[in-house]
């Protein structure tokens, strides 16, 4: 058997169907092998880092794993910015890049290049992987795929990187004689049922709770129901990070929102920030953008628990008397549900109310500002989205605007770049998003900085017919940056919209061109009639037409305690939600 086809196999018995990547020499063996085997699916795209970014997508849709592949040289090195999102969102992706041939090589390394497209991938993306190797010999092809499939899915997931010298790719194989991997013995067993016990009467002794999530809980289905079955259990109020924006329904009675230092919502910065005398932090690094930078200034009468997995991120306190739990945070919903199962908790009715009251305050404030116009978009998107769809945000603008507006529904979540922030992202991870959930309807939210910067992926959505809407919020400009200068740079606008050398084209024409099915609204009016009648199964582009300008709001700024944003609100109110 050859080395390529023995790969896929193999991987297609470890649950990877799907590929994405761009072709190219020194991987045209791998690419063959794909496309010979009949159980799995080639994805071919547009740039590669169009396809690092859809292996990506798949997999935070799934909760699963996924794969990209690349070419040696500008090909792996194009991969670089999908390898760093996964890394930084924990997101489990087997990359895998073409080489020279092995024996091209020379005994002199201090030669800059070796040969043509040839690159050191391996040293390059060494900081952003969990794990990176370039095999150099058949007998080691399936102890390097075996370990790499292990690393990139045990303690806190993240990406690796298997770097394939074409003549190994081509070489024949004897299964017979082959290295294999064996999973390392892990240490003693962790008392996760006193932990449990722990949290709990910290919970009972506490008049004011909430629990916090982030993004280390898992979001495949299953880990999902554990979650929600918990926070039903527990009946206290739950925020959370942006990236864990998916695990909570906007009707859950506990969901009170997304906290983040500047940009998160009122309510939840106040009540994480200001009200609770007790956190319980699941699977959340609680950096500086969801905090704030000053660490031990978040809420310093609140006692916090963090059950984190990655020790390193634990080295950085809040307060001094932290309770800290080194351990895997899904293992512990798994152990919480069972303690729990025949347990009677009493709801914190009082506390509740309270929490009740703000979110229903400061929610119809924000609803009434000017500033509002895109969430009145975004609301109206919430109309038309199904059960069980995802939707897919870019960076920038419309990335506050979602957080704030998108109301989940049953099964849907809401899938961001997170730790990278990474422009670009939204129109090909929600290509593997959508191929992942079997092409279910998904929805993009982008604006038109992100939208250009990975357009090329129209052809691939086209290509393959998928039920992908992309709303484009066109400001023709970049507007978080365009309102940090009209904040601090005295209204020069370098680099941010027409005057300052950036524009933006017409985004209905270019999907026309694509051969993608494209309107233009510039009122409300005009996009209420356009989603009640446009076909939502086939490849669609929704261009919005918004001022240059338009503000992204609420915004904590400079100073400010992070519930304090402008537009401020009167103060007898603030006033009054404190004393609550």
């Amino acid at each position: 058997m050859r080395v390529s086809d023995y790969i896929v196999k193999y991987l297609n018995e470890n649950g990877i169907k799907d590929f994405f990547g761009y072709q190219g020499t020194m991987i045209a063996y791998l690419v063959d092998a794909i496309g010979k085997n009949k159980e799995v699916k080639n994805h071919v795209c547009y740039n590669e880092q169009g396809a690092a970014f859809e292996a990506v997508g798949y997999a935070k849709a799934s909760g699963g794993i996924s794969c990209a592949y690349s070419t040696s040289g500008p090909g792996a090195t194009n991969l670089i910015t999908g390898i760093a999102d996964a890394y930084y969102d924990s997101v489990p992706v087997l990359f895998i890049t073409g080489q020279l041939n092995t024996y091209e090589y020379t005994n002199v390394n201090t030669i800059r290049q070796q040969g043509f497209q040839e690159s050191d991938i391996v040293s390059i993306i060494k900081p952003i992987t969990k794990y990176a190797v370039k095999i150099e010999d058949v007998k080691d092809v399936s102890y390097e795929f075996e370990k790499a499939l292990y690393i990139m899915q045990d303690g806190r997931p993240g990406p690796v990187l298997i770097d394939l010298p074409m003549n190994i790719q081509k070489s024949e194989l004897d299964i017979s004689n082959l290295n294999h991997f064996q999973v390392p013995n892990k240490d003693a067993k962790i008392d996760y049922s006193n932990i449990c016990e722990n949290i709990l009467k910290e919970i009972e002794n506490s008049k004011r709770p909430v629990l916090f999530l982030g993004n280390g809980l898992k979001k495949d289905k299953k880990s999902i129901e554990e979650i929600r079955n918990l926070i039903n259990k527990l009946k206290i109020p739950v925020i959370y990070s942006m990236l864990g924006k998916s695990f909570l329904e906007d009707n859950s009675p506990y969901n009170f929102g997304f906290m983040g230092t500047a940009y998160g919502q009122r309510y939840s910065n106040l009540i994480g920030y200001k009200k609770a005398d007790l956190i319980v932090s699941l699977g959340c690094r609680l950096n500086g953008r969801t905090i704030g930078i000053k660490r031990n200034n978040f809420n310093p009468n609140a006692k916090i628990i963090r059950v984190e997995i990655d020790k390193e991120e634990l080295k950085l306190p809040i307060h001094n008397d932290d309770i800290i739990y080194n351990i895997d945070v899904n293992e512990l919903v798994k152990e919480m549900n069972l303690t729990y199962a025949s347990k009677k908790i009493e709801e914190k009715k009082e506390w509740l109310d309270v929490c009740k009251y703000i979110k229903d305050k400061l929610k119809n404030i924000d609803n009434d500002i000017k500033e509002w116009l895109p969430n009145r978009y975004i609301n109206l998107i919430n109309d038309i989205t199904e059960d069980n769809s995802n939707i897919f945000v870019d960076v920038g603008q419309n990335q506050v605007w979602a957080a704030h507006s998108i109301k989940l529904k049953k099964n849907q979540k809401i899938i961001f770049s997170g730790g990278l922030g990474a422009m670009g992202f939204s129109l090909p991870a929600s290509i593997g998003g959508c191929i992942s959930s079997n092409k279910n309807n998904t929805y993009v939210i982008v604006g038109d900085g992100g939208l250009q910067m990975n357009i090329q992926e129209l052809q691939l959505l086209k290509n393959e017919n998928l039920p992908i809407t992309i709303f484009v919020f066109n400001n023709e400009s970049l507007g978080l940056i365009h309102q940090q200068q009209s904040d601090f740079f005295d209204n020069k606008f370098y680099g941010a919209c027409m005057e300052g050398g950036y524009s933006a084209p017409d985004f209905s024409k270019i999907a026309n061109a694509y051969g993608i099915k494209s309107y233009q609204v510039s009122s409300l009016d005009e996009f209420k009639k356009v989603i009640i009648t446009y076909n939502k199964n086939i490849p669609t582009l929704i261009e919005i037409k918004l001022e240059v300008g338009t503000k992204a709001y609420p915004k904590t700024y400079f100073g400010e305690e992070m519930y304090n944003q402008v537009p401020y609100i009167p103060k007898d109110i603030l006033d009054e939600l404190i004393e609550l």
